[in-house]
Parts: C-alpha cells; sequence; structure tokens
C-alpha cells in the first residue's frame, strides 16, 4: 500500500480477474452444471430448492469476488485462504448432489456439514479482511467500514454454525426404521446470505474509500454472466442429445425449436453485452449494478434451462401422438371385437407397442420394468378378450380388457418420457386400486395429467424469468448509461425492453385460462415467442431514428 496524505489507502488494484479468480469460477461452472444435470424441476418443491440452491452458491461466490477486486493480493497467507474456498466449492458439488430442501429425509448429516461449510467459508472472509485491516489500520476512514464487514461476516459465520443444532436428529419408529421429516431451517441460511450481502454493499456505499472505483468488479460480473449463457449452450446441447438417442426423426417443428433456442441465448448475449460499460459509472450505481446480477442470474438460469426443458417437451407432445395415432386403430378393433383371438388381440398390441416405444429406448435408459408390465398385462389381455368374445356382457371381462390396455399404454407414455430424462414428483406416481381385483391400475389419463403439469410450472417460470432478465438487463442498462448517452432516444429504447419484459411475464397468466394454455402448451409457439420478443428488444436497442447521426 502506498501512503496518502488525505488518509485514503491505495490498495492494488488489478486491472482484469487475477488467474486465481478464473480458477475459482471454474468451481463455480462446475457445481452449476453438476447440481443443474442432477435435480430436475418438475414440482413447486424442487424449483424452490433449485432457486434456494442457487442463491447460496451465488451468493458464497459474490462475497469471495467482492473481497477479491478490491483486497486480493498474492500472499501465502492468501493462497491458504483460496484454497479454502475451493475446499468449500466442493462441499457445495457435495451438497448439490443430495439437496432436498423442502422435502422430508431421514437423515439431515449432510445439511449439517453444509451448515458447516457456510461457517468457514464466512470466518475464512472475516480473517482475510481481518489482515487487510491489520495492514491499513494507520488510516483512520477504513478502520470503521472493515470492521463493520469484519463483523457482518463473523455474525453470519456464527449463525450458519449454530443453525446446524437446529437441524432434526434421527427418530426411529417402533420397528427402528427411520423416521423422514422436514424442516425450514435452510430458509435461515438464503436471509443471512442476502442480508450479510447486503451489509457488504451498503457499507461499501457509504465508505467510498473501499468502494468498487477502479476495480475489475465489471468485469467479473460480465465473466459470470457469460458463463451462465455458456451453461445454458450445454442445458440446451444435452436436450439435443437426448433426441438423438432416441433416433426421432428431425421434423421441421422440432429443428424450429433447436433454432430458437440458441438464438434466444445469443439474444441475451447481445442484450446484456452492448448495453456493458467498461467505464466507472458512479460508486453507489457500480455497486448495486453488481448486486441485480443476483436476480438477473437466477432468472437466466431458469430460463435457460426452462427452454431445454420445453424443447423436449415438443419433441415429447410429437412423439406421443405419433405413438396415440398407430395405437387408435388397434384400439377400435378391439373395442369392436374384430380380432378373432386373445392371442391375436395381444400380438397386435404388443407388436405396436414395441414398434413404437420399446425398440427405440437409449442406452442407459432402464425400461426392464415396464417391458415385465407390458408381458403381464398381455397375458391378461389373451384371457380376458377370450373371455369377451364368448359372453360380450361379461362384466368382469370387460374390466380386464380395459385394465389390460390402461396398463400398457401407460406404461408405454411413461418410457417415452423417460427415454427423454422427463419425470414425474414420486409423490404423484399414485395408483389406485381395482374393485375386484388384487392388481393395481394405472390410470392414464391421471399419468399424462401429471406430466402435463410438470410443464405447466416450466411454462410459467420460463416466461416469468425470461420477462425477469429483460427487465433487469434493463435496468443494469440504465444505471450504466453513460452522461453523454442519457438521451431521450435511449431512454425509449429502454422503456420498450422493459415493457416487453412485463408483456413476457404476463403471458404467463395464460394458466388461469385452461383452454387458452392447453393450446398453448402443444403448439411450438412458446419458444420462439421469446425468441421474436428478444429479437425485437435487439432492434430497438440498435435501429436508428430517422435524420439521426450515429453516435460515437
Amino acid at each position: 500500500m502506498d501512503v496518502d496524505i488525505h488518509d485514503h489507502p491505495s490498495y492494488h488494484k488489478h486491472a482484469e480477474a487475477t488467474t486465481s479468480e478464473l480458477f475459482y469460477d471454474l468451481f463455480f461452472v462446475a457445481n452449476l452444471t453438476t447440481f443443474t444435470s442432477m435435480l430436475e424441476i418438475n414440482d413447486r418443491t424442487s424449483l424452490t430448492a433449485y432457486i434456494g440452491f442457487f442463491s447460496l452458491l451465488w451468493l458464497t461466490w459474490y462475497q469471495v469476488s467482492l473481497y477479491d477486486v478490491r483486497f486480493s493480493t498474492d500472499s501465502v497467507f492468501e493462497r491458504i485462504a483460496k484454497a479454502i474456498h475451493f475446499g468449500v466449492m466442493v462441499g457445495f458439488a457435495v451438497m448439490g448432489v443430495q439437496w432436498k430442501a423442502g422435502q422430508e429425509v431421514t437423515d439431515f448429516k449432510i445439511f449439517k456439514a453444509f451448515g458447516l461449510i457456510l461457517m468457514v467459508s464466512r470466518f475464512t472472509l472475516a480473517c482475510q479482511y481481518g489482515i487487510t485491516l491489520i495492514y491499513s489500520r494507520k488510516y483512520k476512514k477504513t478502520v470503521v467500514p472493515i470492521a463493520a464487514i469484519i463483523a457482518s461476516t463473523t455474525i453470519a459465520g456464527v449463525l450458519y454454525g449454530a443453525l446446524v443444532a437446529a437441524l432434526p436428529a434421527m427418530k426411529y419408529d417402533a420397528d427402528g426404521s427411520p423416521i423422514e421429516q422436514k424442516s425450514d431451517v435452510y430458509i435461515a441460511w438464503y436471509i443471512i446470505g442476502i442480508v450479510e450481502t447486503l451489509i457488504t454493499v451498503s457499507v461499501s456505499c457509504i465508505w467510498r474509500v473501499i468502494s468498487f472505483k477502479g476495480t475489475h468488479m465489471v468485469q467479473r460480473m460480465s465473466l459470470l454472466t457469460l458463463i451462465i449463457l455458456g451453461e445454458g449452450i450445454i442445458v440446451i446441447c444435452k436436450s439435443l442429445s437426448k433426441i438423438v438417442k432416441n433416433e426421432f426423426l428431425w421434423t421441421a417443428a422440432v429443428v424450429g425449436q433447436i433454432i430458437a433456442a440458441i438464438l434466444i441465448i445469443y439474444f441475451l448475449y447481445m442484450l446484456y453485452f452492448d448495453r456493458l460499460q467498461e467505464e466507472h459509472f458512479g460508486t453507489i450505481k457500480q455497486q448495486w449494478w453488481s448486486f441485480l446480477h443476483f436476480p438477473l442470474h437466477t432468472s437466466l438460469v431458469l430460463v435457460l434451462q426452462g427452454v431445454s426443458l420445453l424443447v423436449i417437451w415438443i419433441q415429447a407432445v410429437k412423439a406421443f401422438d405419433d405413438f396415440a395415432v398407430v395405437l387408435n386403430p388397434v384400439l377400435n378393433a378391439t373395442a369392436n371385437l374384430e380380432y378373432a383371438s386373445g392371442i391375436d388381440m395381444a400380438a397386435a398390441y404388443n407388436a405396436t407397442m414395441w414398434a413404437s416405444v420399446y425398440d427405440y429406448v437409449p442406452k442407459g435408459v432402464d425400461a426392464s420394468k415396464a417391458i415385465k408390465g407390458n408381458d403381464e398385462a398381455m397375458y391378461i389381455l389373451i384371457d380376458a378378450y377370450d373371455s369377451l368374445l364368448a359372453d360380450p356382457t361379461n362384466e368382469t371381462a370387460v374390466n380386464l380388457v380395459t385394465y389390460g390396455t390402461d396398463e400398457a399404454f401407460a406404461l408405454a407414455s411413461k418410457t417415452i418420457f423417460d427415454s427423454l430424462s422427463v419425470s414425474i414428483p414420486k409423490n404423484k406416481e399414485k395408483k389406485d386400486d381395482k374393485k375386484g381385483d388384487e392388481v393395481k391400475r394405472t390410470d392414464p389419463i391421471a399419468l399424462l395429467l401429471s406430466y402435463i403439469h410438470v410443464f405447466e410450472l416450466v411454462f410459467t417460470y420460463v416466461f416469468v424469468a425470461g420477462g425477469l432478465s429483460l427487465i433487469l438487463t434493463t435496468l443494469l442498462g440504465g444505471l450504466s448509461l453513460p452522461a453523454r448517452q442519457r438521451k431521450p432516444s435511449q431512454y425509449i429504447r429502454l422503456g420498450i425492453n422493459g415493457s416487453c419484459g412485463l408483456g413476457l411475464c404476463l403471458i404467463s397468466l395464460i394458466k388461469f385460462n385452461k383452454d387458452h394454455e392447453a393450446n398453448y402448451l402443444v403448439s411450438v409457439w412458446m419458444i420462439p415467442t421469446l425468441c421474436i420478443v428478444y429479437f425485437v428488444c435487439v432492434l430497438a436497442n440498435h435501429v436508428r431514428l430517422p435524420g439521426k447521426a450515429k453516435s460515437h
């Protein structure tokens, strides 16, 4: 540090991200990729769990970055501290695989370990700030702000550690089996993370001596944005691989969805980076600009994850429609008793199942239970159909034929979605006992509705997150707008972007009209709608008004 006669220390600041910071970002990317691939969003609980884990991951990354861009130097202590932060990220990776926030679990051991990991992370940061305070203690204007950050970070660490004791201990029933329990302690983690971050940012706003001015904070946030957009490309490519593995035909609708999905990422890239200002645009503005990346990155992760699922949904709808078209003649022939025997009927039904579904199950998908269930249904159909031929009024035979066809149809439908790695929440996979029989009957309509409910949720959060992404990029663009560009034309462009974002959010309200929602869900216009709106915003940002000279 250089001595400043005005009592303002001159910290060593980097013009760009250091290699250690970039290496730390790799751990963030690994966590995000692993967690995204492991946790499927198929109900509100998994959605909130996804947002919650990403929030803890992002806030931890942000807290470390706030220190790095202002005070980090290359020393033995800093390298040890960075190694601890790397270990914390490894802890996130371990936790991400077993993250079941809001669900009932038998053992909270992994949650307790994670609480301790968060505690270690904050204590390490407190030590780093403490060393900085020791070296800059002669500058009185730095003592109070750095001490305030040390206090808030230490208190956060203590609270993370104290909450470990609040997590339930294991309980057992009379047979000695562990009892599933639910705990909401994890919500406190979210609150602590947000509050401590707000305190750190607020302190930097009040005491300008430790602000982000002259740092590479803009580069850090833009780099993480680029990483998240890259993660979006990865998840969309994974969706393509699932379609390819199933040997589905490349229809114009599916190709259009893929092109639109890639363009969405490209347009988001342009909407963000075209308004990125490398120059300093205000001490307070820059600090809140950086923190607003938290909701922006959360929205981007959700919209890109959701778009990849909508690509799969369009393919699943197409595959299911093709399957239904082939199966309907067999069902009609069965209803009209056109087959000469139960063997002929079951053979036709079974051949349809294999030709449309089971012959195309990709490697890595276990369809053995479905195939076994299908075989059992065929044996039931043989006897039941023969009984029905002998006596068309035999209600038991009618019920068994209905059961056999429903069971085989439901198993095949589930296999189609399983092949595309789409599942429904386990608590919704219910079977109703069939009256008069010991076998359990699967309701194919209820099963299909469960899948529809999953994509209703995906549709809702994709459009809400897509709209919020647009609103937040607009807000960030407004905050970073240089004085020379603060003209009515620029505010009109920002207004168009913000209005389009609000419009995307409002599209999600279509869910309150079930008929319109059903028509929209089975159409091919969900992803193109997002793409078109983003394209309009890109045009609005770059189209020159008539008679206006281009500014430089």
